[in-house]
């Protein structure tokens, strides 16, 4: 019996020794799974009907990478015609080693043959896998920090994070970004591991030598030549991901500036680790020549700053590593060698800056850019580029700063600060000296004196000219500086430090980098939970801490982990005007507005020509949509290749939903060409625009425009920033704000509304949307303000626009001539500025013709959109609603048919007009243009609306299947005189046939006007100021046939019962 016991007893401590070395392996796959599980539950929103969608833009570009990977494997699109017209284009960001790798896996479970489906469907859980395993290299991380209880800790905190990086590893948002946490995140452990051994190994060049020299037999240099080998392989992969990733490069950089003098000070051999710099560095640099692509230096695509950051890096290392030996033979004053570190920096960057290639000013920009805090006016129309704590993000969300990050990361944040700031102060404590205690106090003071008192930051602005927030950067980084030369510091946690210090900068200053910060705050949480369990010295075997616990230990664990992992991170709250919740509660994602263009997209898929045969050329064979093409600065399109202008945010789609071509892309490649064109003032300049961007065989033949473009408070406001066909012209030429306040409620503020000037309504974007092209009479409507002086947050006084003392901003009249009078006695109105009422007449446009729109209405979101700015203005919401508000409109730009025409008075005006027919919709608009005759009555016009011989053309023989279509021919005809005692007019019926208008034919049609006269009698008709619009058509027209909004009427009755109740 008692020999039975022992053997029971051996074997189940066996098996608790099993349990105790391994349970944290299951536990960590169960992260794993369950982040992944969370990240797929809205796989199906992704798949419609059988075919596969994407979230986002740049995830479409990656999909058109991977299938050209898995027909060409392993190599990426070298270049890609078929964006960015008419020159084509190279993205180094994309096409990388993410792409190889899902190429790959595709064609594993392809079989070597994947379908296109296939290949979507691994894209689209892509994300989440790379989401998932981030939690990996954030165990051993935390592990190697504080244990694997802490490390696993820090893999739940990833796990539970509700914001970025949650949203950047869902299901569908297949960009690179997913990835990008994963692979830096493997880099850095790579490191802290490399420095862990070399600081345990010492690897000095004694030992170097004699093993790898020598001897060359690897033994003390193993552990640490190894994992330097892998953490330079890491940062390499990390690099072939996202070329930008250089980067971790330069914060290795940093952290060698750092770490090196600080063991000089403090009497420790930097060898080690310049051992550890140098080994991964040269890894990274040859890996970094295998993927080089063109001569140069930028961040963005492989050059030659990659091989040359990380060549720098390893020379430095190793150069300062030298420097310290012969500090320390020569007995030179060891205070002096920051120092000469320093000077020699100073040194370098002069070198930089007097070299020819503007490599200083390219480090320079980039950093303030990525770290700077702020962003340019360009990268403030990117959302994922605007910083993370703006006033506008504050204000949409209704929080202070603190509530901001709290909804990103709960309190996670905050207690990785507690974390960061205690793992840096710790050796400063340790060292036990006045100086060191002085030092942290004054450190602390500094910090909070930053905070409480920014005006210092500003004032530092003022004298030096650098950025309040930079120069509160530099602070912080000196303070951080300064403290490695009082006390001694291990390599690897002084690496975590300068790493997370960057890190912070480069999410603050961009919130996408906040999928970077995540992993930081979980692996510093880890930190802080080990040093938890270290004080309650629970930092043993499971089996001890069962048989030893005490209840205040529980408490005091359990407390910590309510504390950290509660809040937004497992219990909903709200935060300002936002419902702060968990990551299981806010993984709810979807392909968004793609869907709806898919149905635009697949219509020009369809009923255009393919690019290469525009007019019937022939050349579609040479314009292969998978090809591979030798890279240039400017391709040669062959004749009948074309492109399709819309706004930058849409250009992925339109390449591969629409297989064509667009003239912008989210590269933002083409943004300032399509904002100049999309915000051209008039049709010469819309055409300069676009003659100018290439030769005669390159056209940009449709125009692609969606209700988010044309709206004001969605997506009209980014073309302004990029804007320069003009000096000077920025977003208030278009839009101005106008402040309301009641009256009745002692003058409180009540909201703000925008006031759309002509320069709006002249904008081809508003011409093409609003009026298809149509010329377009004003309204007898009036918006009306008046200065009022108020006083800002801050108890400045400013004047601002604001309505009439108790009266809203808009008034309407009976008919135009005494809106104008108005106008004109009353500097502080306009005519029309709300909804589609111009202040002056548009022109029509000669080229651009309405083809198709899409079946989605945007309506609904259009009102969503205005509702507000309406409100406040005091019309009715529906009056921001254009006419046919069909979520995008497709048109075409067309030579036209010129009209020749005779037979009309002298010196009078022709309008030419017909009605053409939405078929999806059923609705009508009449298009309208006006000419001017000569003395001898001779006019002419250019009308890009076709008649008549429709069946005649398509994509078959390189022309449109046009979706809009008149209903009958054009009326010309001039305004009705009275001559003794008769009506007199002139006019005539038109048809204008498909081939003279789409280049065709020989474009020319002639017409002559018939003088008809019909006797006047009392009380057949009646006259009157018409401009306000005849309402016989679902626009309206007015008497010369212009284009008039039938809201009028709607916004009228408001505006009038409106002032009724302000007075």
């Amino acid at each position: 019996m008692s020999s039975r016991s022992e053997t029971d007893d051996r074997g189940g401590q066996s098996v608790l020794n099993i349990v105790e070395d391994w349970y944290q392996m299951p536990a960590l796959l169960l992260v794993v799974v369950v982040m992944f599980a969370w990240r797929m539950q809205s796989y199906s929103n992704f798949i419609r009907n059988g075919e596969v969608y994407f979230s986002g833009n740049d995830a479409w570009y990656h999909f058109r990478e991977v299938v050209y990977a898995a027909k060409h494997w392993p190599f990426t699109i070298p270049f890609d015609p078929w964006t960015y017209f008419p020159y084509g284009t190279f993205v180094g960001q994309f096409g990388t080693f993410y792409d190889q790798v899902v190429a790959t896996a595709a064609l594993i479970v392809g079989l070597g043959s994947p379908s296109q489906a296939l290949i979507a469907k691994m894209l689209l859980v892509a994300p989440a896998v790379a989401g998932a395993l981030a939690a990996v290299p954030v165990y051993f991380l935390g592990k190697r920090l504080s244990g694997r209880i802490a490390g696993l800790f820090g893999a739940i905190v990833l796990m539970l994070l509700p914001g970025t990086f949650l949203g950047r590893t869902l299901v569908g948002t297949a960009d690179h970004n997913a990835v990008e946490p994963l692979m830096m995140a493997l880099g850095v452990f790579g490191l802290v591991i490399a420095l862990q051994k070399a600081e345990t190994a010492m690897p000095v060049w004694e030992v170097v030598r004699e093993e790898l020299l020598e001897n060359q037999e690897i033994g003390t240099l193993r552990q640490p030549l190894k994992w330097s080998l892998l953490a330079g392989f890491f940062v390499g992969l990390y690099i072939w991901t996202w070329p930008p990733g250089v980067i971790l490069v330069g914060i290795v950089g940093v952290f060698t500036l750092v770490k090196i003098p600080s063991d000089v000070i403090n009497d420790r051999t930097p060898e080690p680790t310049a051992f550890v710099i140098a080994t991964s560095m040269l890894v990274v640099t040859v890996m970094s020549v295998l993927i080089f692509e063109q001569f140069g230096f930028s961040t963005t695509i492989p050059t030659l700053l990659q091989p040359a950051a990380a060549l720098s890096v390893a020379v430095a290392a190793i150069s300062l590593s030298w420097a310290a030996r012969l500090w320390e033979s020569t007995d030179l004053d060891k205070s002096l060698y920051p120092t000469a570190v320093g000077g020699s920096v100073v040194a370098g960057l002069v070198i930089l800056a007097v070299l020819p290639f503007g490599l200083l000013d390219l480090i320079i920009g980039n950093l303030l850019r990525i770290v700077g805090f702020s962003a340019g006016a360009s990268a403030r129309t990117i959302g994922e580029a605007q910083p993370f704590i703006s006033q506008s993000t504050l204000q949409r969300y209704g929080v202070e700063a603190a509530g901001r990050i709290t909804i990103e990361y709960g309190l996670t944040f905050f207690t990785g600060l507690i974390a960061a700031v205690w793992l840096h102060a710790r050796p400063l404590i340790e060292e036990g000296t006045q100086r060191t205690y002085g030092y942290i106090a004054g450190s602390l003071a500094i910090i909070a004196l930053i905070f409480l008192a920014p005006f210092i930051l500003g004032g530092i602005e003022s004298i030096t000219g650098i950025d309040e927030q930079v120069a509160g950067l530099l602070i912080v980084s000196a303070l951080i500086i300064g403290a490695t030369f009082l006390a001694d510091y291990d390599a690897d946690k002084l690496f975590l430090i300068v790493w997370a210090v960057f890190i912070t900068s480069m999410a603050f200053t961009q919130v996408r980098f906040n999928y970077y910060l995540a992993i930081v705050v979980a692996v510093f949480n880890a930190y802080l939970f080990g040093e938890i369990l270290n004080w309650l010295d629970l930092r043993k075997s499971v089996s001890q801490v069962v048989d030893d616990i005490d209840g205040y230990q529980v408490l005091a664990v359990v407390a910590s982990i309510l504390l950290i992992l509660g809040p937004a991170l497992t219990i909903p709250i709200t935060v300002g005007n936002v419902q702060a919740s968990p990551a299981w509660q806010s993984n709810e994602n979807g392909p968004g507005a793609v869907t709806v263009w898919d149905d635009s997209l697949e219509w020009m898929q369809g009923n255009t020509p393919e690019e290469g045969n525009l007019g019937g050329a022939g050349n579609a064979d040479q314009m292969e949509y998978y090809g591979t093409y030798e890279r240039t600065d400017d391709f040669q399109y062959p004749d009948g290749a074309y492109g399709v202008m819309s706004w930058w945010d849409y250009g992925h789609w339109i390449t591969v939903q629409g297989e064509r071509i667009p003239n912008a892309n989210p590269f933002q490649e083409g943004a300032t060409t399509a904002a100049n064109f999309l915000l051209a003032p008039n049709e010469t300049q819309s055409q300069s625009v676009l003659e100018n961007l290439g030769s005669e065989n390159e056209e940009t033949r449709y125009v692609m425009v969606d209700w988010q473009m044309a709206t004001p408070g969605s997506k009209f406001g980014a073309p302004t920033v990029f804007y320069d066909a003009q000096e000077n012209v920025s977003r208030s030429d278009f839009l101005r704000t106008l402040y309301r306040f009641n009256d009745e409620n002692q003058g409180q503020f009540a909201g703000t509304t925008t006031l759309r000037t002509q320069r709006f309504y002249n904008s081809t974007m508003t011409k093409l949307y609003y009026y298809h092209g149509s010329a377009r009479q004003p309204s007898p409507v009036v918006i009306d303000w008046e200065p009022r002086q108020v006083q800002t947050g801050s108890g400045e006084a400013v004047t601002v626009p604001s309505n009439p003392q108790g009266e809203t901003f808009v008034r309407t009249f009976d008919n135009m001539s005494a809106a104008r009078e108005y106008v004109a006695n009353d500097p502080t109105s306009q005519l029309g500025g709300v909804g589609s009422f111009p202040a002056e007449r548009v022109e029509a446009l000669e080229h651009y013709r309405l083809v198709h729109v899409s079946n989605t209405s945007a309506r609904n979101s259009i009102l969503r959109t205005t509702y507000q700015g309406a409100q406040v203005a005091g019309v009715n919401p529906q009056v921001t609603v254009p006419s046919n508000p069909a979520w995008i409109k497709t048109f075409e730009r067309v030579p036209g048919a010129t009209v020749q025409g005779s037979g009309a008075p002298p010196n009078t005006n022709v309008t030419a007009q017909t009605e053409l027919r939405i078929p999806n919709t059923n609705a009508t608009f009449t298009y309208t243009q006006r000419a001017e005759t000569n003395a001898d009555g001779e006019f002419t016009m250019t009308l890009p609306y076709s008649t008549a011989g429709y069946d005649e053309y398509g994509p078959e023989n390189g022309y449109t299947n046009v979706s809009v279509r008149a209903t009958g021919p054009y009326t010309l005809s001039t305004s009705p005189t009275f001559q003794n005692g008769s009506i007199v007019s002139y006019q005539s019926n038109l048809t204008v046939s498909e081939g003279d208008v789409n280049g065709d034919g020989d474009g020319t049609v002639s017409v002559e006007l018939e003088r008809t006269e019909q006797e006047f009698t009392i009380g057949g008709g009646s006259g009157s100021d018409s401009e306000s619009g005849d309402e016989s058509t679902s626009d309206g027209s007015t008497s010369d046939g212009s284009t008039s909004d039938t809201n009028t009427q709607s916004l009228r009755s408001s505006a009038i019962a409106a002032d009724a109740r302000a007075a």
